[in-house]
């Protein structure tokens, strides 16, 4: 796997195009049932949640607004790409398909990614509030630090590609970590903000989850307080520290205003807005019909 040396910390990317195979996610003590969202069991750790605005092509795409989506810039979906969204985890239930465009924007120097889809999701599709508090140091003292962040030694559910056999639309399996680290790190061309996770094998949570190849761009969640999800990260890379294993998401509350100037940029008008506005350019159209008729 493709390598650079950061910090004294070994990092792989997460996937090279054209250099590697697709892996699935490590889950401790997998199954099926209780891992892969679409089997569409009761006992599937996320099924509390409402995971609509999340969607996978073999890349992924998770929803920040009604039609932006954000992802790992070192693995973004393809303009013109097709990327559908189930409205459970039921993989014979309503679905929508929505096309990539060309509107897409990377944030900085970062392995953040930003684009729009050709048309909003319906509104009983979900879209996700994003960290947005700024973190300056690791773990230590200090109002920005990571221990004083509401993320520190969060429980975070990690999302990546199932071993079960699955159509890509459908492939997603979770698992759980607990953020235990923030550091800025360079890695896939990118640099910025990590949030970052020790994978502890069977001494960790429950269905302790690692990265693999493949997973760059799938969210990273952490519970909300209030039955829903916040997005924290993109997954970015995995690597070694010493003799531990951890992985890192690109995190976002560092760069929530570039984000959410992206957002309010492309911000679909209310209906009632289309119409004012049809009925302007109507009135205008006529107004100048006149006018010419009277020339």
């Amino acid at each position: 796997m493709f390598t650079v040396i950061v910090s004294r910390i070994r990092i792989a990317i997460l996937l090279v195009a054209g250099l590697h195979s697709l892996s699935a996610i490590q889950i401790v003590n997998f199954d099926a049932l209780t891992n892969d969202r679409f089997a569409n069991d009761s006992s599937f750790i996320a099924s509390q949640f409402d995971l609509s605005g999340v969607a996978h092509n073999g890349r992924w795409a998770t929803m920040i607004s009604e039609n932006v989506y954000i992802t790992a810039n070192h693995f973004s979906p393809g303009v013109g790409s097709s990327m559908t969204f189930y409205a459970g985890n039921d993989p014979s239930g309503f679905s929508v398909t929505r096309e990539i465009t060309s509107n897409r924007q990377r944030i900085g120097d970062t392995d953040i990614f930003v684009g729009t889809l050709d048309a909003a999701l319906p509104s009983s599709f979900t879209f996700y509030n994003f960290a947005t508090e700024t973190i300056n140091t690791g773990p230590g003292g200090g109002p920005n630090s990571f221990q004083n962040s509401p993320y520190a030694n969060a429980e975070a559910y990690a999302f990546g590609r199932s071993p079960t056999s699955f159509p890509a639309s459908q492939n997603m399996a979770v698992g759980r970590n607990v953020l235990d680290n923030f550091a800025s790190r360079t890695a896939a061309g990118a640099t910025g903000a990590s949030i970052e996770a020790t994978f502890d094998g069977p001494d960790g949570v429950e269905f302790e989850a690692m990265l693999e190849t493949g997973d760059s761009g799938a969210p990273l969640f952490v519970e909300n307080g209030e039955g829903g999800l916040t997005i924290v990260g993109v997954n970015w890379f995995v690597g070694t520290s010493g003799a531990d294993e951890i992985f890192g998401a690109a995190y976002l509350g560092n760069y929530s205003d570039d984000i959410q100037a992206f957002i309010d940029a492309n911000v679909i008008p209310e209906p009632a807005t289309v119409l004012l506005l049809l009925s302007a350019l109507s009135g205008l159209v006529a107004v100048r019909r006149r006018s010419r008729q009277g020339v």
